[in-house]
Order: structure tokens, then sequence, then C-alpha cells
């Protein structure tokens, strides 16, 4: 497997672990605001593979999220940009496949 190929299947799977960006809505502490929306964007240019030990770290990645503070949904919303940067681990499940193990990151 190339280091390419690699590389997009963690950025798939970096993007879609929702477990990771759920915390970090936690850990920003909105207090009595809340979000509704957020998104994150990685290029696969910035994650650096190390195939030895089945590791990566990333950086650029971009953290959007909403911020609801009005009364009614909608009355003052604004846009938080965050970025992030992480490391973690992996596993080959087969040939062409590979599965994220750990995901940690550093807000």
């Amino acid at each position: 497997m190339t280091t390419e190929t690699i590389q997009n299947q963690l950025t798939t799977q970096i993007i879609n672990h929702h477990k990771t960006w759920s915390n970090l809505l936690v850990y920003l502490d909105f207090g009595n605001e809340a979000s509704s929306y957020w998104d994150l964007t990685l290029e696969p240019i910035n994650i650096s593979v190390e195939v030895n030990n089945k590791s990566f770290t990333f950086k650029n990645a971009k953290f959007i999220c909403d911020v609801n503070s009005g009364i009614s949904y909608g009355d003052d919303v604004s846009i938080l940009t965050k970025q992030v940067s992480g490391k973690g681990s992996y596993q080959f499940t087969d040939d062409k496949t590979i599965h994220l193990t750990e995901l940690k990151i550093e807000a």
C-alpha cells in the first residue's frame, strides 16, 4: 500500500471520527451557548505517516463550528474556526484497507 493511499484513508477516517470532534466541542466549553453544526477539513498532504510503526501525525486541520448564543435558535450565530493538529496509530485490516486505532488531538 502506498503512503498516498494511507494518507487518503486516514484523512477520511480522521474527518469522520465523530467522538473526537464531539469531545472537542465539550472541551471548548461554550457554557449556555450551543453548537448545532461542525465540520473538519484536512488535506492528505498534511498527514505524515510512519509506516514502520503504523503511526501518523497531522497538522493544519481546520475545525469549524457554529455557536448559537441567542434565546431562540438562530438569533445570534457566530462561526468559530480552530486549527487542530494531532497524532495516532492505525492497523492494516487487509492489503487495501487500514483502520484508525488511536486518535489524539492537540487543540
